[in-house]
């Protein structure tokens, strides 16, 4: 399994796949810890201000879960890297914080034929989405494009964990195969409202990254 990001999402998605005893969680962060980070960002405290995340993560979860095979990267992803790592993956997960983080994972994903849960916040709001490569729609597909904007709004500490909850629950029930397969859904997530609502999302003709051909196919 592969993991893109140990922040905000990543905490708790690491986190509970730990627990849950997934063999083995390669992720990668090439971020440092800051003072912003700590509210919502669990793996971390004051003291390892500076520090890098990937490190950081890795001593507290072999610490959590020493049974499994723990496996940090403290580089940005390429598409090199991430064209390393995703073969032989039974699922990716996206907890990025940037477009194209997310893109090079979607195109890596759909080379190697893994599927991919994502989940984004801003604000009170949020998605999570179950991606199968190989049939679409893909992260592409529902963000064409990075959008332009300016400050991203504050993101509450419990929004993020909530959502990270979400996202590792539906990694584990991809992977257990329990429950409703909702490949192709995205779950729409208002926590100020306190909505939660699963719509099909839709392939889109000409996608650059899930019109790709997986490899061997």
């Amino acid at each position: 399994m592969f993991v893109l990001g140990a922040g905000g999402l990543g905490s708790p998605v690491l986190t509970y796949l730990g627990a849950a005893g997934v063999g083995e969680i390669a992720f990668a962060d090439h971020d440092r810890v800051e003072l912003s980070n700590l509210n919502r960002q669990v793996l971390y405290t004051e003291a390892d201000l500076g520090r890098s995340k990937a490190a950081v993560a890795h001593g507290r979860l072999a610490a959590f879960n020493p049974d499994i095979r723990w496996l940090a990267h403290a580089e940005p992803l390429t598409a090199a890297l991430a064209g390393s790592l995703l073969p032989g993956c039974d699922v990716a997960v996206d907890c990025a914080d940037n477009h194209a983080a997310r893109s090079i994972l979607a195109a890596a994903a759909q080379r190697a034929a893994v599927p991919v849960i994502h989940g984004a916040v801003a604000g009170f709001e949020a998605t999570v989405g179950v991606f199968d490569s190989r049939s679409g729609p893909c992260f592409a597909c529902v963000s064409p494009a990075a959008a332009e904007m300016g400050e991203p709004p504050p993101v509450l500490g419990a929004a993020v964990g909530v959502v990270g909850c979400l996202m590792a629950t539906e990694t584990i029930r991809l992977l257990c195969g329990i429950g409703p397969d909702r490949r192709g859904q995205l779950l729409l997530v208002d926590l100020e409202r306190g909505t939660f609502d699963w719509v099909k999302a839709e392939k889109r003709p000409g996608c650059p990254i899930c019109g790709l051909a997986p490899v061997g196919s």
